[in-house]
Order: structure tokens, then C-alpha cells, then sequence
């Protein structure tokens, strides 16, 4: 199984409770509605890893008469997205998307590029974008999880937590694909959990546990997992096991002749 198949079949398989568990990503997500920008005037708006659909009313109610269209890899995530008037739902990985050059006026993407090839999904999303176009996103930055990796460092010889990028090289990285960065803004983020073993639940059950290179191909022992559970238990404060997260909110359009 390639990597980028496991990392699909992990949140097809967590499709059923993703909509119960996902709490931080159903508000990340309504932030990026918030901060679209105003003078945004999309016909066709692509929304870029929908997952189950938390981002369709929002999008459907800030540009009600455009064509929506969720796209998603996971088709089992799709089934669970409730049809809104003018959706057009595709199954579609993002780093070969099925769609024309310059399809759409803007791109909506929330916590999904953070699981991909980022370069290689912005030129897709460049690609697709028109000129005077506009990509609206949010995602996960480097520092996130931290708790996890530092409860697995020395367990076993694999990554635990994805290699998120430095804000840094995210901007870098958008420069490179031809965008220029019109608004951003980053903060962190914390959940909380009653203990160890539902922090490490909720993770598993959203299908973020899976990490695309590196990660480990089988459980862990119980006298490894019990020591994991330990280390994440000694961050507890007052209002539980913390899991923290830095995120970024991004509004990106294209750089005039930065791309054919």
C-alpha cells in the first residue's frame, strides 16, 4: 500500500465519526469562512478536502448563487456529505485534480494540505485557479501535536506526528507555486481530554494518527502504549491532557505572470 493510499484508507475509515470527534476542525474551519475575503465575487468555488461537508453551508450561504463543488479522496467521507443546492460532490486526490485549467474562482481548503505533497498541491491548485483568483486556506504548522511526539520520542524507531512545515516555508512554498500571501494570520489552538488514552482516541478517530512517511505499520505493544500514556499524563493541568495545535489561516491570490 502506497503512503498516500494508507493515509486515504485511515480517514475513510474514521468517515463515521468524524463528524462527533472533529470539533477543532469544525471551528478552524468556520474561521476560514469568516476570513474570506469581501470583495470575493466566485461563480465556482472548489472546496478542497470537504470531508464530511462542514464548510458547504458556510460557502453555500456566502456565495449562494456559485457552483459549489466538495471534493474529497475519500469516498466514504462523501457519502456522509449532506447535499446542498448546487453541489456537484467529486472523489479526487488533490496532487491530480480532475478538473480543466482555470476552472475555478476560488479554492477553499481547511486542515487538509498538511496530509500532502504541499508543492505539489499548490501547482495543482495553481493550476486550476484562474488569474484573478483567489485560495483561501487553513492548515497546520510546525510545533502542532507536540505533546504526542514527545510522549513516543525513544518508544520505537518511527514518526509519530506528521513533519509540519515552519510558517516560514509554507510562505516560501507560495511563492515558489506563484501566490502572493494577502492575509494570514496564525495562533494555538488546545484541546483537552479527560485522560491519555481518549487524547490518543480522538487523534485515531479523526484519521489523523496516520503519518504519511515514516509512520509506524502496526500497534504498539501495551507496555509501550501504557509509557506513552504515562509521558502524556504528566502534561495534565486542571482542565485535562493537553493536545495543542498551531495553525494558520492563509488568503492567497496569484502572482500576475507568475505562471503561463
Amino acid at each position: 500500500m502506497t503512503e498516500r493510499a494508507s493515509v486515504r484508507r485511515a480517514f475513510s475509515r474514521a468517515a463515521a465519526r468524524y463528524s462527533e470527534l472533529a470539533g477543532l476542525q469544525r471551528e478552524v474551519g468556520d474561521r476560514l469562512i469568516d476570513v474570506l475575503p469581501s470583495s470575493a465575487r466566485a461563480t465556482r468555488v472548489l472546496d478542497l478536502g470537504c470531508g464530511t461537508g462542514f464548510a458547504s453551508p458556510g460557502l453555500r450561504a456566502r456565495f449562494p448563487q456559485a457552483l459549489l463543488c466538495p471534493a474529497d479522496f475519500s469516498q466514504p467521507m462523501l457519502a456522509l456529505h449532506r447535499p446542498v443546492q448546487g453541489n456537484a460532490r467529486v472523489c479526487a486526490d488533490a496532487h491530480a485534480l480532475p478538473f480543466a485549467g482555470r476552472a475555478f474562482d476560488l479554492i477553499f481548503s481547511s486542515l487538509m494540505l498538511q496530509w500532502c505533497d504541499l508543492p505539489r498541491v499548490l501547482a495543482e491548485c495553481a493550476r486550476v485557479l484562474t488569474a484573478d483568483g483567489w485560495l483561501c486556506f487553513s492548515t497546520v504548522l510546525q510545533g502542532s501535536l507536540r505533546e504526542i511526539d514527545a510522549a513516543f520520542s525513544g518508544i520505537d524507531g518511527h514518526r509519530h506526528v506528521v513533519d509540519f512545515p515552519a510558517a516560514s516555508a509554507l510562505h516560501s512554498m507560495l511563492e515558489m507555486e506563484g501566490f502572493s500571501i494577502e492575509w494570514a494570520e496564525c495562533a494555538t489552538r488546545v484541546e483537552y481530554f479527560a485522560h491519555a488514552a481518549e487524547l490518543l482516541q480522538s487523534n485515531r478517530g479523526i484519521g489523523a494518527s496516520r503519518v504519511p512517511a515514516g509512520g509506524r505499520p502496526s500497534m504498539l505493544g501495551r507496555a509501550a502504549l501504557a509509557e506513552v500514556c504515562r509521558r502524556l499524563e504528566l502534561g495534565r493541568t486542571a482542565q485535562g491532557v493537553p493536545l495543542s495545535y498551531e495553525l494558520a489561516w492563509v488568503v492567497a491570490r496569484p502572482v500576475p505572470g507568475a505562471r503561463g
